[in-house]
């Protein structure tokens, strides 16, 4: 792992400074993930163990029962599986580490309001899931999973809010979209955007069942980082 830091620093000097404050890649993120995958590198209970990469960094997080997982097999544009779907909720509790090629470093971070589980558990989630949105200087994005199917949640909100409060910029994904009908998609997506006071182009609606979204998530990952840079 940290051989793996020390090679990106190493690469990253050889690059001009405006190619380095977005990231190694020198095609798309879209190109860059068909063309190496995601990579994973370790999963940590401790954040302060995780080693720092100088590659943008994006962190998806959502609730236990969102298909985050599922959605991050379909970001990698692969067969082989890169996160295990687990058939219980709330069954992971580490933070899992991935490479995207030269673009990009992605952390999935374990799922939150699962209730089958006890009261220190979910507090100890807590604590290392604050922990690590609050220590990672490259964390640029964090990717919000919230379920199409559903009316706006009381938890996704605390979250969302949680993010503008230390100022981690938020891009929300409303998983599962292939199981609403043609008639009910723009209806959900816009009572999502309501009730959770998002932009105009958000959610991007988004089904790892059929693929749908996949290039626009990385596409604006990419632009917001971009942006983020430009701004700095």
């Amino acid at each position: 792992m940290v051989g793996l830091a020390a090679t990106l620093a190493r690469s990253v000097l050889l690059l001009p400074a405006a190619t380095r404050r977005v990231g190694l890649a020198t095609m798309s993120w879209v190109k860059e993930v068909d063309s190496s995958g995601v990579t994973f590198i370790n999963s940590f209970a401790d954040p302060s163990k995780m080693p720092r990469s100088p590659l943008p960094e994006i962190t998806l997080v959502g609730r236990s029962n969102v298909g985050k997982s599922s959605a991050l097999n379909c970001l990698s544009g692969r067969r082989k599986k890169v996160a295990q779907v687990s058939k219980t909720p709330g069954r992971t509790r580490l933070i899992n580490l991935f490479s995207v090629g030269k673009a990009c470093m992605v952390t999935d971070l374990p799922g939150y309001g699962f209730a089958k589980v006890s009261a220190d558990m979910q507090e100890e989630w807590r604590r290392n899931v604050e922990a690590y949105l609050r220590s990672r200087e490259n964390l640029r994005v964090a990717v919000v999973f919230v379920d199409s199917q559903r009316e706006p949640q009381q938890v996704d909100a605390q979250i969302l809010d949680f993010l503008v409060y230390n100022e981690i910029p938020a891009l929300v994904v409303a998983t599962k979209t292939d199981k609403l009908k043609a008639s009910q998609l723009q209806p959900c997506l816009a009572a999502l955007r309501k009730g959770l006071e998002l932009p105009p182009d958000q959610p991007i609606p988004f089904s790892s069942v059929t693929d749908v979204g996949r290039k626009e998530v990385w596409n604006y990952l990419e632009r917001m980082c971009s942006e983020q840079n430009t701004n700095n």
